[in-house]
């Protein structure tokens, strides 16, 4: 009788609110904005607007930081490939995403991040 391998988690994934993925894995995630203004009204983001997504060790270094110049249809692609991913040994990190149209705007901080 043959006793089953243990599977790994689904990576990259989001757990309990935690962006968790494996060291060394490649991918991409997609991060989609469904933003409104002070009177409520939808906020669509333009081409001439920009994004960062900086991601922090435990000692609020940073370790990467994906920029983007244009935004098309709310949304912006990380693309974790080798040279990214290389720079995440295991551990906790953390992860603050800033949106400019004219001001700039800190749309999330301190969100959490797991290497495993």
């Amino acid at each position: 009788m043959a006793t089953p391998i243990p599977g790994a988690y689904p990576s990259p994934r989001i757990d309990k609110g935690v962006l968790r993925w494996y060291e060394g894995d490649t991918f991409e995630i997609t991060l989609h904005f469904e933003l409104q203004d002070q009177d409520g009204e939808d906020v669509t983001m333009g081409t001439t607007d920009s994004v960062s997504v900086e991601f922090l060790d435990d000692t609020r270094q940073t370790v990467h930081t994906f920029s983007f110049d244009s935004v098309e249809d709310n949304r912006v692609k990380l693309t974790f490939d080798e040279t990214v991913s290389a720079k995440f040994t295991k551990g906790k990190y953390t992860y603050d995403v800033r949106y400019t149209h004219g001001n700039k705007t800190t749309l999330a901080r301190d969100n959490r991040a797991f290497v495993e």
